[in-house]
């Protein structure tokens, strides 16, 4: 294969110079013939006759040269097509042998771990065998027992066919056998986090769950994570989708917005009012008072 590559690759270092050449004379040829066209249609044809022979003898050196390239590149081209096919021969060869190789191994082990299987299922059969009044357990003896009576038949007969599956691989009349497909894990796509959606009473700003900037409108709808709605919520900042304001003002706004004006509020940054902590006053005993009324 090394000396096929070293070849190829002198063949095709030799059709580029080649090619190269070739269109240089047939743009020399293609000027030459111009100028003699010339000639016969400018120059004096009854004096210029020495003029006339230069000029086509340069028309059919030119010529000469030109296909002389032209039949050297096509005699290279077939050579490196020739090599290309012996290369790729070679290839198919040293890869058919290596598959071949490999399917004799994969068979001997095959061969080395059958009577292992085998006297390990026999050991396990007869061990069940003592259980022969459980009747799970006799019946796993006699499912293990027929079990590797089927193996042992269906790989003698598979052994043997695999086997001449070594030389044909080898001699290219049997393909070489498609590598296992690798089972490709498919990523489970995590689950979006929560979001609630709410009529927004004023304009406001916050960050979603990717941290991005986000813009709701004053009377509009918006989706936004849980907290932050509920805390626009608290705030007044928004109100339920099933507020009957929302039926009469939404959409009012026309999408006129500015997120920079001063009275958009920031969800993310505005303090809730803390609830005032009274601290009960202790209640004294009842006490009886006697009142002097008079009668009239």
């Amino acid at each position: 294969m090394e000396k096929l590559e070293a070849e190829l690759a002198s063949l095709r270092t030799r059709a580029e110079s080649l090619n190269s050449r070739h269109a240089a004379a047939d743009a020399e040829f293609i000027d030459a013939k111009s100028k003699l066209q010339r000639h016969h249609l400018e120059a004096d044809l009854n004096t210029d006759d020495k003029a006339r022979t230069k000029l086509e003898a340069a028309v059919a050196a030119c010529a000469m040269t030109r296909d002389g390239y032209a039949d050297a590149l096509a005699e290279v081209q077939t050579k490196v097509a020739d090599v290309e096919q012996k290369l790729a021969a070679e290839r198919s060869a040293v890869e058919r042998k290596a598959a071949s190789e490999k399917l004799a191994r994969d068979l001997d082990a095959v061969e080395r771990a059958l009577p292992d299987y085998l006297a390990a299922g026999k050991r396990f059969a007869d061990a069940l065998e003592k259980l022969h009044f459980h009747h799970e357990s006799g019946a796993m003896a006699r499912f293990i027992g027929n079990t590797a009576s089927q193996v042992e038949v269906a790989a003698s007969f598979a052994l043997v066919e695999l086997r001449g599956m070594v030389d044909a691989i080898r001699d290219g009349i049997t393909p070489i056998p498609a590598a296992k497909p690798v089972s490709a894990s498919v990523p489970v796509p995590e689950p979006s986090p929560p979001t609630q959606t709410v009529f927004m009473m004023k304009s406001a700003k916050y960050h979603d769950h990717d941290g991005r900037f986000r813009f709701a409108g004053q009377w509009e709808d918006a989706t936004m994570p849980v907290a932050t709605a509920q805390r626009a919520l608290r705030l007044g900042v928004a109100v339920p989708v099933t507020d009957p304001k929302r039926a009469r003002l939404r959409g009012t706004r026309g999408g006129d917005f500015n997120p920079r004006a001063p009275d958009v509020v920031d969800l993310d940054a505005v303090e809730e009012p803390k609830a005032a902590n009274f601290t009960p006053l202790p209640t004294a005993a009842p006490r009886t008072i006697l009142i002097d009324v008079q009668r009239s």
